[in-house]
């Protein structure tokens, strides 16, 4: 026989208290009167409890409807040290013998609390990625740790388009020959490589979230790519982070997707963070708002975490621009038509945005800017003629290093940058939180 339950420790005017009690008791042997002894094993962390002749302790007689009901209450001092109050407990019976001890998942906390710390002592951690495109926003996140003077290593990087994992690759010095290439969606990949980091970063899939894909696709995020969210679920899980990093555009934060992502994590002994970023925060001359999800798991999480907005530097398109050749600017005629009927309909959202170098700020550049469309930025000169940004000149506005597309062909550098980050806020937000978690400025202080 054996019977598995789930219990919490809870808190009593006398103490911190764990009982077990019913039908279980009796099926393994340790009915109303049994004398029993029960041993707190701190090595182990947990409470064994068998049956002893010699011993004065017995398991207490109560009664349900009229009908007996052996219970085993424990209210000491070793529960609490064991167990404190809100433990989720698991308690495994079998013949003889009890063995309670906290849950996987309280195991599983403890774990990744205890290894970060370590590894922050020995100022090396260990780190994995998914979603992750041309490894931008991972890049951006090892940065900030080596200027934190932390060693990090990039254990698994997880990315289903075989031409994006190829460019980060080449480009990204986080990855190198200890890392593991995971080509293929995060539903599918085998439950072994998902090993054990101290953080993990992701971004799921944005077309479902924006209003922009909503639109095109006629889905909603969970229709699109909801699938993902049990791979992200089963990655968490397996990869067990102390700090979890996500990315995406700010319609993300209130979907359905990411309020389970919310709660599940924070069930799992996480605290969560949230800020929406732009380039207030970064000054990066694109002004790309992205919503940022942090969560650090709950004894070693800082009581607030929030970037503070930047100072202007004033600093203007002009200086990324580059020489380009003549045959880059073009007269785009339909695209000044499609914009005078949009203005004649009211279509004001359709706005084309046409520069000139002087901006310190532009809009948002997206995945497919090389397909030239109407809203997106286009240099201008006095002949009336027009040009994209480069891909040089678009990793620039992202405050992204133009490395991580060297040989990259044009279409598929825009690509990456498009779906990509702000550089800086990545970055930043990595330094922020090494800052405060090896501060030890938690909100659980002691625990």
């Amino acid at each position: 026989m054996q019977h598995v339950s789930y219990t919490s420790s809870v808190e009593t005017r006398k103490g911190t208290r764990i009982w077990i009690e019913g039908e279980a008791l009796n099926r393994s042997g340790f009915a109303p009167g049994t004398p029993i002894s029960i041993a707190y094993d701190f090595d182990n962390r947990e409470i064994v409890i068998t049956p002893d002749e010699n011993s004065s302790r017995t398991v207490t007689n109560t009664s349900r409807n009229g009908n007996p009901r052996p219970i085993i209450d424990m209210q000491n001092k070793k529960v609490d040290e064991l167990f404190p109050v809100g433990t989720r407990v698991v308690v495994m019976y079998q013949k003889g013998l009890i063995q309670i001890r906290a849950n996987n998942e309280v195991q599983a906390k403890d774990e990744r609390e205890q290894r970060l710390v370590t590894n922050l002592k020995s100022k090396t951690l260990t780190t994995a990625t998914m979603f992750s495109g041309g490894g931008i926003s991972h890049e951006a996140i090892h940065t900030a740790l080596s200027d934190s003077d932390i060693d990090a290593n990039t254990a698994w990087l997880a990315e289903c388009e075989v031409k994006y994992s190829e460019s980060s690759l080449g480009a990204c010095l986080s990855i190198t020959d200890e890392t593991t290439m995971l080509s293929g969606t995060v539903e599918e990949i085998e439950d072994m490589y998902y090993q054990k980091v101290d953080i993990l970063s992701f971004s799921m899939p944005c077309a479902g979230f924006s209003k922009a894909g909503k639109v095109k696709h006629k889905m909603t995020s969970e229709q699109h790519s909801g699938t993902a969210l049990f791979g992200v679920y089963n990655a968490i899980r397996l990869a067990n982070p102390a700090i979890i990093i996500s990315e995406n555009v700010t319609e993300a934060q209130d979907s359905p997707m990411y309020t389970l992502l919310r709660s599940e994590i924070e069930r799992r002994g996480y605290k969560v963070f949230e800020q929406t970023l732009d380039a207030r925060h970064t000054d990066s001359i694109e002004n790309r708002s992205r919503y940022w999800l942090v969560a650090i798991s709950q004894g070693l999480a800082p009581t607030s975490l929030a970037l503070d907005h930047v100072p202007a530097s004033g600093v203007t398109l002009n200086t990324v621009l580059q020489d380009v050749p003549e045959e880059e600017w073009k007269d785009h005629t339909y695209l000044k038509d499609k914009a005078i009927k949009d203005a004649a309909a009211g279509k004001g959202f359709a706005k084309r945005q046409l520069l000139d170098g002087t901006e310190s700020r532009i809009g948002t550049i997206g995945r497919f800017y090389a397909k030239r469309r109407s809203t997106e930025p286009f240099m201008t000169r006095s002949d009336g003629k027009e040009r994209l940004l480069t891909p040089i000149e678009h990793a620039a506005v992202k405050s992204i290093p133009s490395r991580l597309i060297k040989g990259v062909p044009t279409t598929t550098a825009h690509e990456i940058l498009g779906q990509s980050v702000d550089f800086r806020q990545p970055y930043e937000l990595m330094k922020l939180i090494i800052q405060r978690v090896a501060k030890g400025d938690t909100s659980m202080q002691g625990a």
